[in-house]
């Protein structure tokens, strides 16, 4: 259907002639002010390491190895002979 030659185009309302911002703006804003936030926590987490004084604790004494002359616990003892055919484990 052709147009009338003194037909004028429909008036747009006020709210429709807005103009809005397009989606990937305000996703890059959110996350802008995300990733500030972000930095502004982790500075303030990192703050605080240098406030603190490590833990005040000595090292443990370990025993020497082979020191001990108990029998190890099992029954198992250094004289123990393999059985025929290896009797270990993958046989």
């Amino acid at each position: 259907m052709a147009k009338k030659k003194g037909a004028k185009a429909p008036e747009r309302s006020s709210s429709a002639a807005r103009r809005t911002e397009p989606v990937y703006t305000v996703i890059t804003f959110v996350t802008f002010v995300a990733m500030a936030v972000g930095c502004a926590l982790l500075y303030l987490d990192w703050d605080e390491y240098g406030k603190q004084s490590p833990n005040k604790e000595s090292a443990p004494t370990l025993p020497k190895l082979g020191d001990d002359t108990k029998a190890p616990a099992g029954g198992g003892g250094g004289n123990a002979t393999v059985p025929k055919g290896g009797g270990g484990e993958g046989s």
